[in-house]
Protein backbone atom coordinates (compact mmCIF):
# COMPACT_ATOMS: atom_id res chain seq x y z
CA UNK A 1 0.00 0.00 0.00
CA UNK A 2 1.08 3.56 -0.70
CA UNK A 3 -0.22 6.92 0.64
CA UNK A 4 -0.36 9.84 -0.79
CA UNK A 5 -0.49 13.36 1.39
CA UNK A 6 -1.60 17.02 0.48
CA UNK A 7 2.16 17.61 -0.10
CA UNK A 8 2.56 15.20 -3.16
CA UNK A 9 4.54 13.06 -1.09
CA UNK A 10 4.04 9.38 -1.57
CA UNK A 11 5.22 7.06 0.84
CA UNK A 12 5.66 3.02 -0.36
CA UNK A 13 5.47 0.60 2.28
CA UNK A 14 6.88 -2.81 2.63
CA UNK A 15 3.87 -4.07 0.68
CA UNK A 16 4.65 -1.99 -2.28
CA UNK A 17 7.76 -1.01 -2.55
CA UNK A 18 8.47 -3.70 -4.90
CA UNK A 19 6.63 -2.74 -7.73
CA UNK A 20 8.19 0.84 -7.01
CA UNK A 21 10.84 2.62 -9.79
CA UNK A 22 11.98 6.23 -9.86
CA UNK A 23 15.08 8.01 -11.87
CA UNK A 24 18.56 6.24 -10.01
CA UNK A 25 16.47 4.41 -7.43
CA UNK A 26 14.86 0.99 -7.74
CA UNK A 27 13.83 -0.96 -4.63
CA UNK A 28 12.17 -4.70 -4.42
CA UNK A 29 10.87 -6.67 -1.69
CA UNK A 30 11.80 -10.12 -1.44
CA UNK A 31 10.13 -12.92 0.64
CA UNK A 32 12.00 -14.93 2.84
CA UNK A 33 10.45 -17.51 4.91
CA UNK A 34 7.46 -15.68 6.44
CA UNK A 35 9.74 -12.39 6.69
CA UNK A 36 9.58 -9.37 4.15
CA UNK A 37 13.04 -8.66 3.16
CA UNK A 38 13.03 -5.32 2.20
CA UNK A 39 16.15 -4.32 -0.17
CA UNK A 40 16.62 -0.59 -1.97
CA UNK A 41 19.88 -0.03 -4.39
CA UNK A 42 20.56 3.49 -4.98
CA UNK A 43 22.21 5.33 -7.77
CA UNK A 44 25.01 5.63 -5.87
CA UNK A 45 25.31 1.85 -5.70
CA UNK A 46 24.51 0.99 -2.56
CA UNK A 47 22.51 -1.68 -2.14
CA UNK A 48 20.53 -1.46 1.50
CA UNK A 49 18.77 -5.03 3.01
CA UNK A 50 16.84 -5.14 6.43
CA UNK A 51 19.48 -7.10 8.24
CA UNK A 52 22.52 -5.53 6.90
CA UNK A 53 24.76 -4.13 9.55
CA UNK A 54 26.36 -0.48 8.39
CA UNK A 55 28.63 1.93 9.76
CA UNK A 56 26.94 5.27 10.46
CA UNK A 57 27.97 8.92 10.58
CA UNK A 58 26.18 10.44 14.62
CA UNK A 59 26.98 12.97 16.69
CA UNK A 60 29.22 16.07 16.14
CA UNK A 61 32.39 13.90 15.63
CA UNK A 62 31.47 13.81 11.93
CA UNK A 63 32.59 10.29 11.94
CA UNK A 64 31.49 6.84 11.32
CA UNK A 65 31.94 5.48 14.25
CA UNK A 66 28.68 3.68 14.92
CA UNK A 67 27.01 0.12 14.11
CA UNK A 68 23.71 -0.67 13.13
CA UNK A 69 21.31 -3.67 11.72
CA UNK A 70 18.91 -1.92 9.53
CA UNK A 71 15.15 -3.15 10.56
CA UNK A 72 12.63 -1.76 8.46
CA UNK A 73 13.26 0.24 5.04
CA UNK A 74 11.00 3.43 3.84
CA UNK A 75 10.87 5.05 0.84
CA UNK A 76 8.92 8.48 -0.09
CA UNK A 77 8.70 10.35 -3.18
CA UNK A 78 7.75 13.97 -4.11
CA UNK A 79 6.27 14.16 -7.36
CA UNK A 80 9.33 13.42 -9.61
CA UNK A 81 11.86 14.29 -7.11
CA UNK A 82 14.28 12.05 -6.73
CA UNK A 83 13.07 9.32 -4.09
CA UNK A 84 14.03 9.95 -0.07
CA UNK A 85 15.47 6.70 1.92
CA UNK A 86 14.89 6.20 5.60
CA UNK A 87 15.83 2.82 7.37
CA UNK A 88 14.87 2.65 11.01
CA UNK A 89 18.12 1.07 12.95
CA UNK A 90 18.69 -0.46 15.88
CA UNK A 91 22.43 0.46 17.21
CA UNK A 92 24.86 -2.38 17.96
CA UNK A 93 26.04 -1.58 21.75
CA UNK A 94 29.70 -3.70 22.57
CA UNK A 95 29.79 -6.87 24.81
CA UNK A 96 32.45 -7.17 27.43
CA UNK A 97 35.88 -7.70 26.49
CA UNK A 98 38.66 -10.31 27.61
CA UNK A 99 41.11 -8.94 30.39
CA UNK A 100 43.81 -8.91 28.18
CA UNK A 101 42.51 -6.41 26.08
CA UNK A 102 42.75 -2.78 27.68
CA UNK A 103 39.66 -1.35 27.40
CA UNK A 104 38.33 2.45 27.34
CA UNK A 105 38.30 3.89 31.13
CA UNK A 106 35.46 6.33 29.58
CA UNK A 107 32.43 4.06 28.77
CA UNK A 108 31.33 6.54 26.24
CA UNK A 109 34.19 6.26 23.97
CA UNK A 110 32.79 4.90 20.96
CA UNK A 111 34.52 0.94 20.35
CA UNK A 112 35.53 0.09 16.72
CA UNK A 113 35.99 -3.41 17.03
CA UNK A 114 34.96 -6.22 19.58
CA UNK A 115 31.80 -8.37 19.94
CA UNK A 116 28.52 -6.17 19.51
CA UNK A 117 25.09 -6.80 20.77
CA UNK A 118 22.16 -5.72 18.71
CA UNK A 119 20.16 -3.45 21.40
CA UNK A 120 16.22 -2.06 21.31
CA UNK A 121 17.26 1.23 20.79
CA UNK A 122 16.79 2.36 17.52
CA UNK A 123 17.46 5.43 15.22
CA UNK A 124 16.31 6.65 11.92
CA UNK A 125 19.08 7.37 8.96
CA UNK A 126 19.09 8.20 5.31
CA UNK A 127 21.21 7.53 3.10
CA UNK A 128 23.67 10.35 3.93
CA UNK A 129 24.42 8.89 7.43
CA UNK A 130 25.54 5.94 6.24
CA UNK A 131 28.96 4.91 5.13
CA UNK A 132 30.18 1.27 5.13
CA UNK A 133 28.31 -1.87 4.96
CA UNK A 134 30.24 -4.38 7.50
CA UNK A 135 30.02 -8.27 7.10
CA UNK A 136 30.53 -9.83 10.88
CA UNK A 137 30.86 -13.17 11.97
CA UNK A 138 27.53 -13.75 13.34
CA UNK A 139 26.80 -16.04 16.53
CA UNK A 140 24.42 -19.03 16.44
CA UNK A 141 21.74 -17.10 17.56
CA UNK A 142 22.48 -13.83 15.31
CA UNK A 143 21.66 -11.38 17.96
CA UNK A 144 26.03 -11.08 18.27
CA UNK A 145 28.51 -9.86 15.99
CA UNK A 146 32.11 -10.14 15.57
CA UNK A 147 33.79 -6.94 14.12
CA UNK A 148 37.57 -6.97 13.80
CA UNK A 149 39.99 -5.47 11.30
CA UNK A 150 40.87 -7.98 8.26
CA UNK A 151 43.71 -7.98 6.41
CA UNK A 152 43.11 -5.55 3.32
CA UNK A 153 40.57 -3.30 5.20
CA UNK A 154 41.92 0.50 5.39
CA UNK A 155 41.19 1.70 9.23
CA UNK A 156 41.81 4.97 11.09
CA UNK A 157 43.67 4.20 14.24
CA UNK A 158 44.36 6.77 16.91
CA UNK A 159 47.76 8.75 17.14
CA UNK A 160 49.12 8.65 20.75
CA UNK A 161 46.66 5.91 21.79
CA UNK A 162 45.79 6.22 25.82
CA UNK A 163 43.07 4.14 27.07
CA UNK A 164 42.56 8.07 29.39
CA UNK A 165 41.02 9.74 26.42
CA UNK A 166 37.29 11.26 26.99
CA UNK A 167 34.94 11.48 24.80
CA UNK A 168 34.38 15.28 25.06
CA UNK A 169 37.83 15.03 23.42
CA UNK A 170 37.19 12.69 20.76
CA UNK A 171 37.02 15.87 18.07
CA UNK A 172 40.66 16.94 18.96
CA UNK A 173 41.64 13.72 18.29
CA UNK A 174 44.69 12.68 15.76
CA UNK A 175 44.80 9.73 13.68
CA UNK A 176 47.06 7.61 11.54
CA UNK A 177 45.76 5.70 8.11
CA UNK A 178 47.26 1.79 7.76
CA UNK A 179 46.10 -1.14 5.67
CA UNK A 180 45.82 -4.09 8.05
CA UNK A 181 48.84 -6.81 6.53
CA UNK A 182 48.34 -9.40 9.12
CA UNK A 183 45.54 -10.33 11.55
CA UNK A 184 46.87 -13.52 13.12
CA UNK A 185 47.56 -12.87 16.18
CA UNK A 186 48.49 -9.30 16.93
CA UNK A 187 47.60 -6.80 13.80
CA UNK A 188 50.77 -5.90 11.55
CA UNK A 189 49.76 -2.36 9.69
CA UNK A 190 51.26 -0.20 7.15
CA UNK A 191 51.17 3.26 7.23
CA UNK A 192 49.69 5.21 3.87
CA UNK A 193 49.86 8.68 2.93
CA UNK A 194 48.23 10.67 0.65
CA UNK A 195 48.86 10.38 -3.12
CA UNK A 196 48.09 13.64 -4.89
CA UNK A 197 47.70 14.31 -8.17
CA UNK A 198 47.82 17.78 -10.18
CA UNK A 199 45.33 15.94 -12.98
CA UNK A 200 41.88 17.53 -12.48
CA UNK A 201 40.43 14.32 -13.16
CA UNK A 202 42.14 12.67 -10.19
CA UNK A 203 42.35 15.66 -8.35
CA UNK A 204 38.43 14.98 -7.31
CA UNK A 205 39.06 11.88 -5.66
CA UNK A 206 40.96 10.70 -2.44
CA UNK A 207 43.71 8.34 -2.71
CA UNK A 208 46.11 6.90 -0.03
CA UNK A 209 49.58 5.06 -0.97
CA UNK A 210 51.52 3.10 1.20
CA UNK A 211 54.02 5.46 3.01
CA UNK A 212 57.06 6.38 2.45
CA UNK A 213 58.05 7.36 6.46
CA UNK A 214 55.73 7.57 9.58
CA UNK A 215 54.96 10.88 10.82
CA UNK A 216 57.26 12.56 13.46
CA UNK A 217 54.28 12.38 16.23
CA UNK A 218 53.93 8.24 15.85
CA UNK A 219 53.73 6.28 19.19
CA UNK A 220 57.59 5.70 20.05
CA UNK A 221 56.15 1.87 20.87
CA UNK A 222 55.33 1.73 17.27
CA UNK A 223 59.15 2.19 15.94
CA UNK A 224 59.83 4.19 12.77
CA UNK A 225 59.20 2.02 10.26
CA UNK A 226 56.25 2.34 7.97
CA UNK A 227 54.83 -1.44 8.95
CA UNK A 228 54.21 -1.63 12.57
CA UNK A 229 52.33 -3.74 15.25
CA UNK A 230 49.21 -2.86 16.83
CA UNK A 231 49.39 -5.84 19.81
CA UNK A 232 45.52 -7.50 20.11
CA UNK A 233 45.52 -5.72 23.61
CA UNK A 234 44.99 -2.36 22.06
CA UNK A 235 42.71 -3.57 19.45
CA UNK A 236 40.87 -0.36 20.66
CA UNK A 237 43.35 1.74 19.35
CA UNK A 238 41.80 1.03 15.88
CA UNK A 239 38.94 3.92 15.47
CA UNK A 240 36.26 3.06 12.14
CA UNK A 241 37.04 1.37 8.48
CA UNK A 242 37.36 3.48 5.88
CA UNK A 243 36.13 2.59 2.76
CA UNK A 244 38.46 2.16 0.36
CA UNK A 245 39.08 -0.10 -3.05
CA UNK A 246 42.73 -1.13 -4.86
CA UNK A 247 43.60 0.52 -7.61
CA UNK A 248 46.93 0.98 -9.82
CA UNK A 249 47.62 4.40 -11.12
CA UNK A 250 51.01 6.00 -12.32
CA UNK A 251 52.81 8.04 -10.81
CA UNK A 252 55.68 9.71 -11.40
CA UNK A 253 55.75 6.86 -14.67
CA UNK A 254 55.20 4.54 -12.33
CA UNK A 255 52.57 2.49 -12.04
CA UNK A 256 51.57 2.24 -7.88
CA UNK A 257 49.40 0.22 -5.90
CA UNK A 258 46.75 2.47 -3.97
CA UNK A 259 43.60 3.30 -2.82
CA UNK A 260 41.06 5.27 -3.31
CA UNK A 261 39.47 5.90 0.14
CA UNK A 262 36.11 8.05 1.31
CA UNK A 263 37.10 11.49 1.65
CA UNK A 264 34.02 11.84 3.98
CA UNK A 265 35.25 9.13 6.38
CA UNK A 266 38.69 10.47 6.85
CA UNK A 267 39.47 12.97 10.21
CA UNK A 268 40.36 15.85 9.39
CA UNK A 269 43.71 15.36 10.70
CA UNK A 270 44.47 13.18 7.85
CA UNK A 271 42.10 14.78 5.00
CA UNK A 272 43.96 15.77 1.59
CA UNK A 273 44.49 19.38 0.60
CA UNK A 274 44.72 19.22 -3.29
CA UNK A 275 47.42 20.51 -5.09
CA UNK A 276 46.69 24.30 -6.40
CA UNK A 277 46.21 24.99 -9.85
CA UNK A 278 48.40 27.24 -12.08
CA UNK A 279 47.54 30.94 -10.60
CA UNK A 280 45.91 29.84 -8.01
CA UNK A 281 46.42 31.06 -4.08
CA UNK A 282 45.55 29.16 -1.27
CA UNK A 283 43.20 31.21 1.15
CA UNK A 284 44.37 31.72 4.82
Amino acid sequence: MNVTSSDGATTFSSSSIGNFLSPGLSCSVSRKGNEDGESCNTSKGKLFQTGQIWSFYSGNDDLPLYYGRIHKITVTQVFEEEAEIKMCVHLLKANSFPENVIQWEDKNMPVGCGTFSVTKCFRKFTTDNVSLQIVPQTSMNGNEYIILPKIGDVWAIYRSWTCHKEFKDIGSCTYDIVEVLDDTSDYKVLALEPALFSNEEEDKKTFFRAAESRHPDCDDEDGSEVIFTIPMSKMLRFSHQIPASRVTKKIDGELRELFEVDPRALPTNVRVSRPLSKGEVREG
